[in-house]
This record gives structure tokens, C-alpha cells and sequence, in this order.
């Protein structure tokens, strides 16, 4: 989780976004923001969620080429 939190906070650094106003916007408490996005701290998925939503992002699940998925 580290890169992702490494990442969130580069691009929000990019965009000029401070944690006050994403928090005020997605309804987090800035404290609590500045937490999960810190490194090696717990980032929700909830949370990793809205903040993506904010910096205009999305996940997208993609099959591995690794495995084929099968039944173990």
C-alpha cells in the first residue's frame, strides 16, 4: 500500500489539492486523511475510493496473464 499512498499523494501535490479542502469534499476528516495516506499506515479501500473519485481516478480489475484463474 505504501506506492499507492506514495502515488495518491503525488498527484494530489500535483494538483495543488491540500488534504483541507480533499477532506472537506469527500466528507473525511482531515486528520484522518492525512493518516491513511501516510506511509505504512491502514488506507481503507472506502477511503482509497473516494479519494480517487476526487483526483478524477478509478481501479479497474484486470485477469493476470499469471493465472488462468483455476481452481485450486
Amino acid at each position: 500500500m505504501r506506492d499507492i499512498q506514495a502515488e495518491l499523494r503525488r498527484l494530489m501535490k500535483g494538483k495543488g489539492i491540500t488534504f483541507y479542502a480533499m477532506a472537506k469534499t469527500i466528507g473525511v476528516d482531515r486528520g484522518s486523511l492525512y493518516k491513511s495516506l501516510k506511509d505504512g499506515s491502514n488506507l481503507e479501500l472506502n477511503t482509497m475510493m473516494k479519494v480517487l473519485d476526487y483526483l478524477g481516478y478509478e481501479i479497474q480489475f484486470v485477469k493476470s496473464k499469471k493465472r488462468g484463474g483455476e481452481k485450486r
